[in-house]
């Protein structure tokens, strides 16, 4: 299961509308880092795969927004949370991983204890 917040929810959408994409899929990947072993890529794309695991959001706060995650990849981010948050120098998705045993500052990569 993943969870966005309310406010992750809000800014795909503000990203969504801003390149001309309001229905447009968020797609979740991880990639091999540099500093550490996986890091965290949000995009926006039109289709899905079949090896996709959709998750649908839906709030009286935001439109409706889908989630596609590689089905591969759900083992590396079981109850992974994004939120959005704001301060004085931008925002910035957060990543709250539950199975993450480091994490780099940039708050975009993370290792997973393959003990």
């Amino acid at each position: 299961m993943i969870q966005l917040t309310p406010a992750a929810c809000q800014e795909i959408n503000r990203l969504r509308h801003r390149q001309q994409q309001p229905d447009a899929i968020c797609r979740l990947d991880l990639q091999p880092s540099s500093c550490a072993q996986w890091s965290y890529v949000l995009s926006l794309t039109q289709s899905v795969d079949d090896d996709d695991e959709i998750y649908d959001f839906t709030g009286e706060v935001f439109a409706h927004v889908r989630l596609a995650v590689n089905r591969d990849r759900l083992e590396n981010i079981r109850n992974l949370k994004i939120d959005f948050s704001e301060n004085l120098t931008g925002g910035a998705f957060r990543f709250d991983n539950p199975l993450a045993t480091e994490s780099c500052r940039c708050g975009y990569a993370f290792a997973i204890s393959t003990q």
